[in-house]
């Protein structure tokens, strides 16, 4: 295996934003070739046709000739580290080392860290990978969005406003088709004769987001993980002479890392499944030896192991909600704030008082001149959806305000390595 691992962890954690230092981030979104929205520019690169934006991913050029790509297969596991799969690499290969799948990675494999997205989330990553942009400039900025033009903070996965709590959902439009300033992968493929593909469990395929991100694009949806790894076999066993890119989601590890915590019994169980079931793929397209088609594997985000605590919760606050326009937005772990006129020192003065220096409040045109978002300038409109502050949390400090109760035992959002680094593993099959 062609292991990046050190190397690049050097640079990841040596690379820093100047006008961002003495903050509590401990890693930042690295960009320009460590970062999960150059794979999108990378895809376009090894396909021969143009990507979105020049910055690719910071490998040696792969062994496959641009000329001879038939296929490429992207398999996002949201909500896996680094660390997770970096364990599983190195565990696994040795009590499975006679195993065919385990034997080709290690010998075919090139692997590295890339960092996440900020913020470190499912919503905003994966439009970055379905737009080849960054954050700033697509807007899809968080879980939960102000959207001026909705007057509405909306969940930016299901589409349906969170506040006010008047809003109905059911009667809430949501302009799904014209939301996004930059255009999306899907007609971009298809205009050079690429068949793009969409996996995602039956129970999701059909959110807003997917429809937004996926116009022009065969959504297929699977009820189980042997299904979809079926369907991907006949795809590529296919006689069609068109060029296939296939993106698979699976959610569950996510899932169960905010019910159960990231490094909970059943998540664990969950992984060894997947990886099993993973493995039996690589070993039969192995065993082909078509030599015309790319494996990625990478994920969103990580998770940062969280407690359920009272300390946390400010939904039922009335002194930290009186000071702001509207509840928080964005991330439990990377909150957009909205403070009232005249209320900016004693919303300071407050979160001093109740929760001392676990959270920073950071001005957001400080944030976005920063270019933690991708860029140092955004438009008016995103502008508006992040608030006069963005908090920062030290540790794994969080802030609640949904009104529900509060069951996570995993997070994520923030600027942790647990949260930001994410691996990637490339594979020619």
């Amino acid at each position: 295996m062609k292991n990046y691992s050190e190397i690049n962890l050097q640079k990841i954690h040596a690379h820093s934003i100047p006008s961002l230092h003495g903050l509590p981030i401990e890693i930042c979104p690295f960009y320009d070739g460590l970062n999960l929205a150059n794979i999108p520019n990378s895809i376009c690169h090894w396909f021969g046709i143009p990507s979105p934006r020049p910055e690719l991913i910071d490998l040696p050029e792969i062994p496959l000739p641009t000329g001879q790509v038939k296929n490429i297969i992207l398999l996002l596991v949201d909500g896996l580290s680094f660390e997770r799969m970096r364990t599983w690499l190195e565990d696994d290969r040795l009590s499975h080392k006679s195993n065919t799948g385990w034997k080709f990675i290690h010998e075919n494999a090139f692997f590295t860290p890339l960092t996440s997205v900020i913020p470190s989330t499912t919503a905003n990553a994966l439009t970055c990978l379905w737009t080849g942009h960054f954050p700033g400039e697509h807007g899809v900025i968080g879980y939960e969005v102000f959207l001026k033009e909705y007057q509405a903070i909306v969940n930016m996965i299901l589409q349906i406003p969170v506040y006010p709590p008047e809003l109905n959902p059911d009667t809430f439009h949501f302009a799904v088709n014209s939301f996004l300033p930059v255009p999306t992968l899907g007609s971009h493929f298809k205009k050079h004769h690429i068949h793009p593909y969409a996996f995602q469990h039956e129970t999701i395929h059909d959110s807003g987001l997917s429809r937004m991100l996926f116009p022009e694009v065969d959504r297929i949806a699977f009820s189980s993980l042997m299904d979809m790894w079926k369907t991907v076999n006949e795809l590529l066993d296919s006689q069609e002479p068109t060029r296939k890119y296939i993106y698979l989601y699976w959610s569950e590890l996510d899932t169960l890392s905010h019910r159960q915590g990231p490094d909970g019994k059943k998540t664990r169980a969950a992984w060894q499944w997947f990886s099993h079931l993973l493995i039996q793929f690589i070993s039969q397209r192995a065993k082909k030896k078509a030599h015309d088609t790319l494996l990625l594997i990478t994920s969103d985000h990580g998770q940062i192991a969280s407690t359920i605590s009272p300390k946390y919760e400010v939904r039922n606050d009335q002194q930290f909600m009186r000071h702001l326009v509207m509840p928080p937005s964005g991330e439990s772990r990377l909150p957009y704030i909205f403070v009232k006129d005249g209320h900016q020192a004693a919303f300071h003065q407050y979160l001093q008082q109740r929760w001392a220096d676990e959270f920073t409040l950071v001005a957001t045109d400080q944030m976005i001149d920063s270019g933690v978002f991708g860029i140092d300038k955004v438009n008016r409109e995103i502008r508006s959806r992040m608030g006069d502050f963005i908090a920062l949390p030290k540790g794994n400090a969080y802030w609640w305000w949904a009104n529900k109760d509060n069951h996570l035992l995993g997070r994520h959002g923030g600027f942790s390595a647990q949260e930001m680094l994410t691996p990637f593993l490339l594979l020619t099959l």
